[in-house]
């Protein structure tokens, strides 16, 4: 598989574009404006850096404002099955309907891959529905869109994705962890994360909010309880949890 980032918000401008939109729109509490966003791209580097830490903390709807669109080439359509169920996002795939897929590749399964018999099996059923689709193409009358039903899941197709900055972080913290998403998943997701931080080291506050940011989070929601003691209680298991690791 690959992934490339193709876009990104900030592309072809300074390498601090996208951060500098970032801070601008989460300060709705100051006047807005062109003349505050060069402000805010006059700051040092330590200054926007300790922002958008704080902003990392905080409620993520500006977060949407900075896009990434990645090309994501030879992963299977199980895996592009999943993907587009997160619905804060943007698609296009290659299609099938119309297009002869001529030799296609296709995915082998880890544990397929390490049982000899039932690795066999899986290629010899492959080679099988790839000849039968060959012949179907031959034959008076019968379209593309109709032979590619017998093409299996596991076959490999590109898509083109893009997500903002809220949602990669909320799909890389839940993929990364679950135990749901087969390992596909958790690679492409590894990748589209280098990708990012390559072109917006920064990035990194907003993508690894472990568990001392969660912890902060957490305190700030606490602080607007009323009852004092069960605001005592509440910081203290926090407080445990952490010494716990």
């Amino acid at each position: 598989m690959k992934v490339a980032l193709i876009d990104y918000t900030g592309s072809g401008h300074y390498s601090w574009r996208a951060a500098d939109l970032l801070i601008y729109t989460k300060g709705t509490r100051v006047t807005m404006g062109p003349d505050r966003l060069t402000e805010i791209a006059n700051w040092s580097n330590e200054r926007k850096l300790e922002e958008l830490a704080y902003m990392s903390r905080t409620i993520p709807s500006s977060w949407e404002f900075v896009d990434y669109t990645f090309q994501i080439t030879d992963v299977t359509r199980a895996f592009t099955h999943q993907l587009v169920r997160t619905r804060t996002g943007s698609y296009a795939q290659q299609n099938q309907s119309v297009q002869e897929m001529g030799t296609w590749g296709y995915r082998t399964g880890p544990s397929i891959e390490k049982n000899s018999g039932a690795k066999a099996l899986y290629e010899t059923t492959m080679n099988t529905i790839a000849h039968a689709y060959e012949l179907l193409l031959t034959m008076d009358g019968v379209k593309v869109e109709d032979a590619r039903g017998l093409l299996p899941t596991n076959i490999f197709t590109n898509i083109t994705v893009k997500w903002d900055l809220r949602t990669c972080c909320d799909t890389f913290r839940k993929r990364a962890s679950s135990e749901r998403g087969h390992g596909e998943y958790h690679e492409v997701i590894a990748l589209m994360r280098e990708r990012i931080l390559e072109v917006h080291p920064w990035a990194k506050v907003f993508l690894d909010r472990g568990a001392a940011l969660a912890a902060a989070e957490a305190y700030d929601l606490i602080k607007a309880v009323a009852d004092k003691d069960l605001r005592m209680n509440l910081s203290k298991a926090i407080d445990e949890i952490m010494t716990r690791g």
